[in-house]
């Protein structure tokens, strides 16, 4: 091997291992991304479910009101006709 190809030789395995590098940074930093991105999704469904299950309640006492009060404007507008 003579010293031009030696020299590229070296020259092609420091480029290799600063990608090594490079692509070692990325892959980390995507982890941490999933990790993050599924952090932040439990953070907002968790107080969904929760404010749900807390609230279901009232919501169907409010909707039980609301067919009450629908059922009242079907009775007053059939005794005006």
């Amino acid at each position: 091997m003579n010293p031009e190809e030696r020299s590229l030789l070296e020259h092609s395995l420091k480029l290799a291992e600063e990608n090594n590098k490079i692509l070692h940074k990325i892959n980390r930093r995507a982890h941490w991304a999933f990790v993050w991105g599924f952090v932040k999704i439990v953070i907002i469904v968790i107080p969904l479910v929760l404010g749900y299950l807390f609230l279901q309640p009232y919501i169907e006492e409010a909707g039980k009101n609301y067919n009450g009060i629908q059922e009242l404007f079907k009775q007053y507008q059939s005794l005006q006709f």
